[in-house]
């Protein structure tokens, strides 16, 4: 079942870094569109809920060195 998850995210300051994140995050299994902004720090996720997990789109964004706000 796909789903769309809005997230908040700190640390991006240029169209680059939210380049980079979109990147990794359409990477994880399961992602089937993500749309990044610098400018509203929102990352606006497309996923089946089954094969990706928030956790595991949290955990990207995380680990691409970006930090989420709860």
């Amino acid at each position: 079942m796909t789903q769309t998850q809005t997230f908040t995210v700190e640390g991006m300051s240029c169209s680059g870094c939210s380049g980079r994140l979109q990147t990794a995050i359409s990477a994880v299994p399961g992602v089937q569109g993500a749309e990044v902004s610098h400018e509203t720090g929102l990352a606006v996720v497309r996923h089946d809920g089954q094969a990706a997990t928030s956790a595991a789109i949290a955990r990207t964004i995380e680990d691409t060195g970006f930090d989420l706000v709860a």
